[in-house]
């Protein structure tokens, strides 16, 4: 592989070092494993508390996949068009100028990945044995605040020490160890549903049983927060699009083809869940695949069932370790962000300092006392951004209308309309639950323009 030249930063330099390294399998399966994580598992209950039959949850899932695929059809606009690297920050640094693209990048990295690995890291060890996972080592009072360093903490900084460290020896490195989970969590979830529905435990009046049930809009919109947070990541294939091949063409078909394989993964998956366990009796459970493995193929698959958790979970944070620190590249390529993090190692052919620094901020998150505040933040950020983005396929249209554009998305305007309005909609439920995340909102903004101001004076200089 020789470096990439053709992909070129917003001043029209070469991204020097960047290599074409992604093919369409590559980059599809990126997609799949940056959507397939935890949620598959733990929203079931949740769902199925909001919605009383099994063809409602089904119908659920299949509006929320659908939901996530206008979003990927329409980021596949945007990214055939601006075949960059850091995917959302580029869009809409050419749409509305660089002040949104760069609080977009700082959201980004004081939040939403940083934030989102922590979280994932932690949440991995709650399928781990407890004595790995015992009680605190050090406990302290700082400023009134109580604090505690455990085992918990440590391990999840060594998980994403070690991801980062894979993904910073280059390019193969990393797509080779997510091509990998992802095969095992597709093969693993595909086996489940089909050992299940063959085993002819179950009954499938369970999925018969409430079909003439009807619900209302608000049941519906409580299920679909959790239907969306399981399909995030659709997006994953557009933060590489500098290091993939042809990506005019193999970014739009990764986003479909990934977005509708995992459509139809949830789908057979919580078939063969409710086969195993009725819909009002799973609202009811605490962990309603635990309980359909165990009554479906026996309580020796437990344990199949918590491995299978741990690669899907493993899966979804390598690749948020993998495509976060293309856009700090990115904006350090434009003066955005501090200038080391847009180097590349000479020899991995990857942005080591932008993973380095992304792994220490995440490290420093799993060790603080906020972890579960930002969490929360971290979703707003995602559907307020998602909504900004979405919108720039209008925007850009307008005002860059000469723009080469190899893949138009199909359903203009209409597609890109309803991503834009769901995702608005699922930013202000958020808010009318938790309206103090909009002062996070305000405050992370606010410290972000003297950061911006000090950047842009400094990039100015001669």
């Amino acid at each position: 592989m020789t470096p990439d030249s053709a992909a070129t930063d917003h001043s029209g330099q070469p991204q020097a070092g960047l290599r074409r390294g992604l093919g369409l399998g590559d980059c599809t399966l990126l997609v799949v494993g940056s959507m397939v994580g935890s949620g598959i598992f733990l929203t079931n209950a949740h769902i199925a508390a909001s919605l009383p039959s099994a063809w409602l949850i089904l119908s659920a899932w299949l509006l929320g996949g659908l939901m996530a695929l206008t979003g990927a059809l329409s980021y596949a606009e945007l990214g055939a068009s601006l075949p960059r690297a850091g995917g959302h920050y580029v869009y809409l640094r050419e749409a509305y100028g660089p002040l949104v693209g760069f609080f977009d990048g700082w959201l980004s990295f004081v939040a939403s990945f940083p934030g989102s690995i922590a979280f994932v890291a932690l949440a991995l060890l709650a399928y781990m044995p407890n004595s790995w996972t015992g009680g605190p080592l050090f406990a302290a009072n700082v400023f009134g605040l109580e604090w505690a360093l455990g085992s918990r903490q440590l391990i999840a900084a060594g998980i994403i020490l070690g991801l980062s460290g894979i993904n910073g020896l280059g390019l193969r490195a990393g797509a080779g160890t997510q091509n990998l989970l992802t095969g095992l969590k597709i093969a693993a979830l595909l086996g489940i549903a089909a050992f299940a529905l063959a085993s002819g435990r179950g009954r499938w009046e369970n999925l018969a049983a409430g079909a003439h049930v009807g619900i209302g809009l608000a049941g519906l919109g409580g299920a679909l927060v959790g239907v969306s947070f399981s399909y995030l990541g659709w997006d994953a294939a557009t933060y590489m699009a500098a290091e993939t091949k042809r990506p005019q063409l193999n970014i739009p078909r990764s986003l479909a083809l990934g977005t509708l394989g995992v459509v139809l993964l949830y789908l057979l998956f919580n078939i063969g869940v409710l086969y195993g366990v009725g819909a009002r009796e799973m609202a009811g459970v605490e962990n309603p695949t635990q309980l359909a493995v165990a009554r479906l193929l026996g309580p020796g698959w437990s344990g199949l069932l918590t491995a299978v958790i741990l690669v899907c979970i493993l899966g979804s944070l390598n690749a948020t370790v993998m495509v976060g620190p293309r856009i700090y590249y990115a904006m350090s390529r434009d003066g955005l962000f501090p200038r080391p993090l847009g180097s590349v190692g000479a020899r991995t052919g990857v942005p080591v300092a932008a993973i380095a620094a992304q792994a220490i901020w995440a490290c420093v998150i799993v060790f603080s006392a906020t972890l579960g505040r930002i969490l929360a933040f971290t979703v707003l950020v995602i559907w307020l951004l998602s909504a900004i983005t979405g919108a720039a396929v209008f925007v850009l249209r307008v005002r860059r209308p000469q723009l080469e554009r190899p893949y138009q998305v199909w359903g203009y305007p209409i597609v890109p309309a309803i991503f834009c309005l769901s995702s608005l909609g699922l930013a202000v439920n958020h808010l009318r639950n938790t309206p103090a995340d909009l002062l996070w909102l305000v405050g992370f903004l606010a410290a972000g323009v003297p950061v911006y101001a000090l950047l842009r004076r400094r990039k100015a200089a001669p």
